[in-house]
């Protein structure tokens, strides 16, 4: 997809933010699972690794779809991730697609 500020439309920017391939899955299981943790997410996705899970995680919490909340003040901390609003807007749109046939 494209990788300039400067879209053509705001579907572009969507695709593009939620692109790759463990995206969608991870903010569907957020869903409905609100303030899960890095490893009960990784056990909801078993075939993706640590660090694609990591990767996913941070360009969706930059790009504004989650939110992470460390808990705890000595390492290492635990980390629980939630739905933003921008994200939260989506979910219709996703359940729509989840029912298709």
């Amino acid at each position: 997809m494209q990788t300039t500020e400067k879209w053509s439309c705001g579907i572009s920017k969507i695709m593009d933010d939620l692109s790759g391939k463990w995206r969608l899955n991870i903010i569907w299981i957020i869903s409905n699972q609100p303030d899960i943790g890095f490893n009960q997410l990784r056990k909801n996705l078993p075939n993706i690794t640590n660090m694609a899970l990591e990767r996913s995680l941070d360009a969706l919490q930059t790009k504004g779809y989650i939110s992470k909340e460390l808990l705890g003040h000595k390492p290492p901390l635990q980390s629980k991730y939630s739905l933003t609003i921008k994200s939260k807007n989506i979910l219709p749109i996703l359940l729509k697609l989840n029912n298709i046939n």
